[in-house]
């Protein structure tokens, strides 16, 4: 597990941008890194090189901080060119929009961290593991803004689902199908509860630890909301992770919905994938996550889990059945879990819209 962090310390105000340089030494090593804000612009050119002993390359993540590092909340979300998955070599660029992240603020107290996370490689992932281990998409470490909430730092880079939970996947840990349509097995499974797919993720880890296929201190369960959300938009802002378009435009070639669904769900990865590399993020099946409902607060906050209790779950992407699916909560539905449900009236739902993906996380 390989992991560099270079911080330069600047000065920020609406026209220029000062900084000097410290490094640490890594197996994964970030050097010659300037920044420049571009004259009567807001824009600010990063460029470094990455070296890479294992030539393998790493995921760049860009923050920042007005208070000399004590907390890394400013907003720097507006990044283009080089930064997340990045291959070694010179010359790489990345371009900051101040503009749209911190128009009108100065600060003389400012650093920007630049972290290099190559913990990816840390983790011994068996390309022969049965599935779903082999479906597996590395999210690496970094922050966003949390629609309708707070601006998010996810610490720790996890590993998704590249697709949601199939039937057959389903079928080989738990015995029984829930779907309502059976007929193909690469189908999303559906019918399930959040209990169920609790469940699912307990049996998962007793099959590959025994198996000797799960990596120590590591285990699959449900994402939180946050780390939904953050791996969905993929280091986007936009409305959709493929940009800003209205539903009727780009929305098909990306999801499963009520518009092009034929009154069901779809093979999974059927679809085009966001930009690192996940199915099915939006429609097909909604996806358990697994906190409880609460409502969000501004503010910044790191690896939030919800609260420790409440009377709701949290679902999100929407369905098959829904006419519009985006990333945001105001698409979500909040459903209660139960192991025994008949409706959506009860204590606890099963629905033919229902499914969801696993993450294999670090344990706390």
């Amino acid at each position: 597990m390989k992991k560099q962090i270079i911080i330069t310390t600047l000065t920020v105000s609406l026209a220029w941008m000062c900084l000097t340089v410290s490094a640490q030494t890594n197996p994964v090593t970030i050097t010659s890194l300037v920044s420049t804000q571009r004259a009567g612009t807001f824009f600010v050119d990063i460029t470094y090189d990455l070296v890479d002993p294992d030539n393998l390359g790493a995921y760049i993540l860009v923050e920042a901080s007005s208070d000399r590092g004590t907390n890394y909340g400013v907003p720097i979300y507006s990044l283009t060119g080089d930064v997340g998955f990045v291959p070694p070599g010179t010359g790489k660029h990345i371009v900051w929009n101040a503009f749209n992240d911190w128009a009108g603020n100065y600060t003389t107290n400012a650093k920007v961290r630049l972290t290099a996370d190559a913990s990816f490689k840390g983790v011994a992932i068996n390309t022969t593991n049965a599935a779903p281990a082999t479906n597996l998409v590395w999210i690496p470490s970094g922050s966003f803004a949390m629609s309708q909430g707070p601006n998010v730092y996810i610490s720790r880079g996890f590993w998704m689902g590249k697709f949601e939970v199939t039937q057959s996947e389903f079928v080989a840990v738990m015995t029984n199908n829930p779907s309502h349509d059976t007929s193909i097995s690469n189908l999303p499974v559906d019918g399930v509860s959040w209990s169920d797919a609790v469940l699912y993720c307990q049996r998962l880890n007793a099959r590959e630890q025994s198996a000797g296929r799960l990596p120590a201190g590591w285990q699959y369960r449900l994402p939180t909301e946050a780390e939904w959300e953050y791996a969905c938009r993929a280091g986007t802002t936009t409305t959709y992770y493929f940009g800003n378009d209205s539903a009727a435009n780009r929305l098909p070639f990306y999801a499963w919905c009520s518009f092009n669904a034929n009154g069901g769900t779809q093979p999974v990865g059927s679809r085009a994938p966001n930009r690192w590399g996940l199915y099915d993020m939006y429609g097909n099946v909604e996806e358990w996550c697994s906190d409880w409902f609460y409502a969000f607060s501004g503010g910044n906050v790191t690896d939030p889990q919800g609260p420790s209790s409440g009377s709701v779950k949290v679902q999100r992407g929407g369905s098959w059945n829904s006419p519009n699916c985006r990333s945001d909560r105001c698409n979500n539905n909040f459903l209660y879990p139960s192991v025994d449900c008949i409706d959506a009236s009860d204590t606890g739902s099963r629905a033919s819209t229902f499914g969801f993906r696993v993450v294999l996380a670090q344990t706390p």
